[in-house]
């Protein structure tokens, strides 16, 4: 849900000396006070958790290469549910780059107006809401508790940012939401561009109303959106089909200015720590070939350097030395990616380090071009004319570099040099992704039945074995697997340990289970009467149904390719398998098959293979209906009461 006000947890640390207070001071002679829009009771009626926003009103101007953004957001309390929320006014910055002025902070109750900017107690705290994940990056909150706020009132709170650039020219530009998750009676974005300022505007809807004005050494650039009201939320949109409208607009024409001013940086030589550079000698001598070295020197990144984010000002841009973090053995996506790359210059491999977004790299090709389009960097390879797309800070990956699934981000800036000016697209064609291969056997005999089952993972799916394999205990893994089964065949129990055979060169990981149904079980549980055989439903991947026409594409996730088949040993009936199911479609491609190669005998097979990344909104009904195919052949169950050799019919489950 995208709020005005976005409410997070937080990692509030304690400062020693709180350098950076928060001022407060009247808004510059350039803001223009906009009159607060009366409340309609339609969007009122459409809001939630007890607040409506009657106004979301940004501001920009420069003075030389400092931005200056002033931001007010106009609360109204509508239920008691939205006090907590209203009476908590907070503001983040970076100290090392911005300072925060507060311009105003008003309560209106009926006609009166109760000014606390200069009155109430402020508190500025750490802000590391990224700790957990290894980030620190010194943000800093400002935060006041407004007493004594009542339903009904309305919360008129500005803020100031000046902000100085980290990089020349990332501060001729900006973005700004211009539709919330929640109703807004008025979104209003004015900038007062420099004239001799280029500028290039990305795309906006139409409903988006827009104006522009000459000034003085200034062109005043505003757009609106009124009374938008949110339509509802739909599940697996691609990210960079978004209907929100967001403004986005800077200097940049392409991307050679941000490679122009990090390029150089990132593609420096740098010293090594003597026990790195014995590190190489060793890789040089145990591999032969760029692409079993450089996958090598992945692995030392990956598996001796561990994550932890100092990016504090300009080092949330700039990596440290690499002989820093080699000697430290921690650092962060920039530090890792330019100590492999330092490290694949030294074995002779070309390689660039190269920003990207983890979430919404599929949309940077829309997106105008600014440093803060990115939140990552990873590394490309180029080797023999191919290029392989790493991200040092992996976990648990295997595979030769030229088989291993190549990160899904979409598309990446290499710093190749100042001539970079597009981005690369991260090609995943090549290699698999998500993909498993399972048999189950099912024997039986007189004590009962005797299920093995034998899997197969590879690429992504590979590395989350492994992953889950080194980090939770492993009798836990079997447990759930189990369980698992258990909800399926009550009464059935281990009669072996769980087993995974890891070939990490060949990122093949392989998991047998054995189990046992005793014979008193399928007596005791109706198993006799209503056995199951059954493989995954892989239509769970996709929504069970939709609530009016679609507006949006739907997104097919990362490929997936998986097999499932069933072997059935000495049951007591004769099988009449279901009748084979075939799709082919540009979502997926889907089969089910079966035969009866004998007396007790079953042999059942079905293949999964997702296509398109992206489905057209008008062809997702299809697909929904599809998708109720894949459930309605994925298991069957069988009345397994011998009956003179008498043919059994299947049941669907």
């Amino acid at each position: 849900m995208r709020t005005v006000l976005a409410v997070l947890g937080l990692v509030l640390l304690p400062l020693a000396v709180i350098a950076q207070e928060m001022s407060r001071a009247d808004p510059p002679a350039w803001v223009e006070i906009v009159a607060v829009p009366a409340s309609d009771p339609a969007l009122v009626a459409a809001s939630r958790d007890g607040v409506y926003y009657p106004l979301v009103d940004t501001q920009t101007a420069w003075e030389g290469e400092t931005r200056l953004t002033y931001y007010r957001v106009v609360t109204e309390v509508t239920d008691r549910a939205g006090l907590e929320s209203a009476a908590t006014v907070s503001s983040d910055f970076d100290p090392t780059s911005e300072t925060l002025t507060l311009t105003r902070l008003d309560v209106r109750r009926g006609d009166a107006v109760i000014s606390y900017r200069d009155t109430l107690e402020s508190e500025v705290f750490r802000r590391e809401t990224r700790l957990e994940a290894g980030i620190i990056d010194g943000t800093l909150t400002a935060r006041l508790q407004i007493p004594d706020l009542r339903v009904g009132d309305i919360v008129d709170a500005v803020f100031l940012h000046r902000s100085r650039p980290v990089l020349p020219g990332a501060n001729r530009g900006a973005a700004s939401r211009l539709e919330f998750g929640v109703p807004v009676g008025l979104t209003r974005y004015v900038a007062l561009w420099p004239e001799d300022w280029a500028l290039n505007v990305g795309a906006v809807p139409d409903r988006v109303e827009h104006s522009d004005a000459p000034g003085v050494g200034i062109t005043r650039h505003e757009r609106r959106r009124s009374g938008h009201v949110p339509p509802p939320d739909e599940s697996m949109t691609p990210v960079e089909y978004s209907p929100d409208a967001i403004l986005r607009f800077g200097a940049w024409a392409d991307w050679s200015p941000l490679a122009a001013a990090l390029s150089p940086y990132y593609l420096a030589d740098y010293p090594l720590p003597p026990d790195w550079e014995a590190k190489l000698d060793r890789i040089r001598a145990d591999h032969e070939g760029d692409l079993a070295r450089a996958t090598a020197a992945l692995r030392l990144v990956q598996d001796e350097i561990r994550y932890v984010g100092i990016e504090v000002g300009a080092g949330g841009y700039f990596a440290r030395p690499p002989t820093v973090v080699a000697t430290q053995g921690f650092g962060d996506c920039k530090d890792k990616a330019l100590l492999l790359r330092v490290l694949l210059s030294r074995l002779g491999i070309a390689a660039y380090p190269a920003l990207a977004d983890l979430d919404a790299g599929y949309a940077l090709p829309g997106v105008q071009p600014a440093l803060t389009a990115f939140d990552h960097m990873i590394l490309r390879i180029d080797i023999g004319g191919v290029s392989y797309w790493v991200d040092p800070t992996g976990s648990h990956e295997g595979g030769r570099i030229d088989i291993a699934p190549a990160p899904d981000y979409g598309y990446a800036l290499p710093l190749t040099g100042p001539g970079q000016a597009t981005l690369d697209r991260i090609d995943i064609t090549g290699t698999p992704r998500w993909q498993s291969a399972t048999t189950e056997r099912f024997a039986f005999t007189f004590a009962g039945v005797f299920l093995t089952v034998d899997s197969e993972y590879q690429g992504s799916f590979a590395n989350s074995r492994r992953y889950a394999w080194a980090t939770r205990p492993h009798e836990e893994i079997g447990r759930g697997l189990l369980d698992f089964y258990a909800g399926t065949y009550p009464g059935i129990r281990e009669i072996a340990p769980l087993s995974i055979e890891d070939d990490r060169d060949a990122n093949l990981v392989r998991m047998k289970e054995s189990y046992l149904i005793p014979a008193g079980a399928l007596k005791d549980n109706g198993l006799d009467l209503d056995f199951a055989f059954a493989a995954e439903d892989f239509g769970d991947y996709y929504p069970s149904h939709l609530s009016g026409a679609r507006r949006t594409p739907l997104g097919n996730g990362e490929p997936r390719r998986h097999s499932h088949t069933v072997k059935v040993f000495n049951a007591p009936i004769s099988f009449n398998p279901p009748a084979a199911v075939k799709i082919e479609k540009p979502a997926f491609a889907y089969s089910y098959s079966g035969t009866a190669p004998g007396a007790g005998r079953l042999t059942m097979d079905w293949r999964f293979e997702s296509r398109d990344r992206v489905i057209p909104a008008d062809a997702v009904a299809g697909v929904i209906r599809d998708a109720r195919r894949i459930g309605d052949s994925s298991g069957f169950t069988w009345d397994l009461t011998p009956e003179d050799e008498a043919v059994e019919e299947p049941a669907a489950n």
